[in-house]
């Protein structure tokens, strides 16, 4: 299972700069600390609280800056299509699945995944982890999540999943080994092998 934003495509200051010009006073750190539990659910609580506000139009400006600015990296590109011909690959987001979709769709990658979840689904990833484990019939100790946050480590391990820290997206090494991720890659030409580790050899 894959996250999408910071993973596969390298979206971290487009969300920044989004989050940002509804919240004047937001800082980085403030962004990046949002995702060290559940980035919905966080946002939730701190606009009840009156300390944050959501960004306007925000499916279309994900969609447009998916149309216009980003482009799937050849190594992660032919990396998926590696994976898709061994694994069952999903992507579990917290985004929107529909802008996912015609996204992978312009990228021919569409169909290298069974299920494409985000926020229509439900906000919680263990939640839409264990959905997927449910309906494919998945042994949650056959199962990866491959993101670049801490609060995604943590809720892989609420699902009773592994996970693989990626350092090329929001969060670096310090901040995922928070999480006692199963393995923390730096580099997308590693994920494979990285993959082939924890699912095979590690208990």
């Amino acid at each position: 299972m894959f996250d999408f934003d910071g993973v596969l495509i390298n979206t971290i200051q487009f969300w920044f700069r989004l989050h940002k010009s509804a919240n004047e006073t937001l800082t980085w750190e403030q962004f990046s600390d949002m995702s060290n539990g559940n980035f919905i659910v966080k946002q939730n609580e701190l606009h009840k609280e009156g300390k944050y506000n959501w960004p306007t139009d925000y499916e279309q400006s994900y969609d447009e800056a998916l149309e216009k600015e980003f482009t799937i990296e050849d190594i992660l590109h032919d990396t998926v299509l590696d994976l898709a011909d061994e694994y069952h690959l999903s992507i579990v987001s917290s985004a929107s699945n529909k802008v996912i979709t015609k996204f992978l769709q312009k990228q021919n990658l569409e169909g290298c995944f069974h299920e494409i979840l985000g926020y229509e689904d439900h906000h919680s990833k263990v939640v839409k982890i264990k959905s997927l484990l449910e309906k494919y019939s998945i042994n949650s100790k056959d199962a990866v999540l491959i993101t670049d946050t801490l609060g995604d480590v943590s809720e892989a391990n609420d699902a009773s999943v592994k996970s693989i820290g990626v350092t090329w997206g929001l969060h670096k090494e310090d901040t995922l080994r928070q999480g006692n991720p199963t393995k923390i890659i730096d580099n997308p030409l590693d994920l494979v092998i990285a993959i082939e580790n924890v699912l095979k050899y590690i208990t």
